[in-house]
């Protein structure tokens, strides 16, 4: 494949869908480029994703939390999140964690 340069338009998009908590993987996919090359002109923002995730962002978290409290079944949550099976309970357990803290914190204030 020859190399072609990454428009404008499409770096904008990128950092977009970046900031949205796609992995760099999924944005490559998405324009037809390595994870590298989208690395490349999305390293400068601040996101953080732990290593091995997916960063489905918070609204991607909220809406795997909203789903396993919907009934959704562990394989379905992993499939429709693009998780592997056995990360989506620990996911869900810091999630709930998480929103537990927070639910707690608001009321000692």
């Amino acid at each position: 494949m020859k190399w072609k340069p990454v428009s404008c338009p499409e770096r904008a998009r990128m950092r977009e869908l970046r900031k949205q908590g796609w992995s760099l993987d999924r944005i490559g996919d998405e324009f037809g480029r390595p994870g590298r090359t989208v690395h490349f002109h999305v390293a400068d923002i601040d996101v953080r994703c732990r290593p091995g995730t997916k960063g489905l962002g918070v609204n991607g978290y909220a809406r795997l939390l909203k789903a396993a409290e919907d009934g959704v079944s562990r394989a379905e949550l992993a499939a429709r999140f693009g998780l592997k099976k056995s990360s989506v309970s620990p996911t869900l357990s810091r999630l709930r964690r998480a929103r537990r803290q927070t639910a707690q914190e608001a009321c000692a204030c």
